[in-house]
């Protein structure tokens, strides 16, 4: 395998978002749940799920360092580092995919419940977050493959798939293990570094990923900020809009009110038949949009180009929806206020109660 430089480390990220995406972080957790209570077959999937590989994982346990005698079935072997600070030949922890050739394509239904065979050695439960990392790297392979990309055999890439597509943190924590052994006169701690990276390689990645990822999740917050302060936009001229209606009622009820003269034209089209069609309309659009943004973004943790440039373009509208309400909470409230100059204090008060209970509805 060639050597690498940033450069090529960057162009390789770039590439890849460019084709999956990025997700945000998976987290650790819900990795290491089903590990430790010894459900291995379901973490495994829970990872390959992470990826978007929806496969059914058949699952075997095989001896360290293990290796296939069967040239017609392809295994991805970790082939990790496994040496110590001093360069010391340390226990590896051996996973291996297989890659059938007949594999569908990415993003497909055809990956659907796919059965893949997954081998793993016993030493492998010995290291939880290791183990979690190790399967985020070997079943990127499967992604690189389904996609037929010209890369797939790049251990590199296959680190940096992982890592856009949510398991930067799980690659950070698991990517080395430590072990200390107490003798009568030392203690002797070993390290061993699991991945393809080097621990400058690695961070910068790490680094340039996040910043990414910061950068997107950011976007969203932005929108859904806006869309909060929508929201209570419109629950205000929810309430506005039953005011409204409640003081023209309130007024017919109380026909012996003076009107003064220059209210008088207002108070006849507040009667008209159609006059709050368009006030209604409004709250039946903003409802919808309101979903439509919500069903879209609020559980957005994959950002692919095409969801960003909706993001976007949905943070720009969102300007000119809270722009348009402003406009005709604004024309509303002129009209509560002529038809409150006729409505005594307790009435006021009767009203409000009313359309709070009315707009949490």
């Amino acid at each position: 395998m060639h050597a690498i430089d940033n450069e090529y480390i960057s162009n390789a990220i770039d590439e890849l978002i460019n084709l999956l995406g990025i997700k945000e972080e998976i987290p650790l957790q819900m990795i290491l749940d089903p590990f430790r209570a010894r459900k291995i077959k379901e973490c495994i999937e829970t990872i390959a799920i992470c990826l978007g590989l929806p496969i059914a994982i058949n699952l075997s346990y095989v001896p360290a360092n293990y290796q296939t005698r069967n040239a017609s079935i392809r295994f991805d072997s970790s082939a990790l580092a496994t040496t110590d600070r001093a360069g010391r030949g340390v226990e590896g922890i051996t996973a291996q995919v297989s890659i059938p050739s007949y594999l569908p394509l990415y993003g497909t239904s055809g990956l659907q419940g796919f059965p893949i065979s997954v081998k793993i050695s016993d030493n492998c439960l010995r290291y939880p977050e290791t183990f979690a990392a190790i399967m985020a790297h070997e079943l990127s392979h499967i992604v690189l493959h389904s996609l037929q990309h010209k890369e797939k055999d790049n251990e590199f890439y296959t680190d940096l798939t992982a890592m856009i597509l949510g398991f930067s943190k799980v690659m950070e924590i698991g990517r080395k293990v430590e072990e200390t052994k107490n003798y009568v006169i030392l203690t002797q701690t070993s390290t061993t570094t699991y991945g393809y990276l080097s621990d400058k390689q690695f961070y910068f990645a790490f680094n340039k990923i996040s910043e990414i990822r910061k950068k997107n999740i950011n976007l969203k917050k932005k929108l859904l900020k806006k869309l909060t302060t929508y929201r209570k936009q419109l629950y205000s001229y929810k309430k506005e809009l039953f005011r409204f209606k409640k003081l023209v009622e309130y007024l017919d009820k109380n026909q012996n009110k003076a009107i003064r003269k220059e209210d008088g034209p207002k108070i006849v089209l507040f009667h008209q038949p159609n006059y709050t069609d368009e006030f209604t309309a409004v709250i039946r659009s903003s409802e919808e949009k309101l979903k439509e943004i919500n069903d879209l973004y609020v559980g957005l943790f994959h950002y692919t180009q095409q969801r960003l440039n909706s993001l976007r373009k949905f943070d720009k509208e969102m300007d000119t929806l809270m722009l348009d309400l402003k406009k005709k909470s604004d024309l509303l409230n002129n009209d509560v206020s002529v038809l409150g100059k006729y409505v005594g204090f307790i009435g006021k008060r009767k009203i409000n109660q009313q359309s709070n209970l009315y707009a949490k509805s």
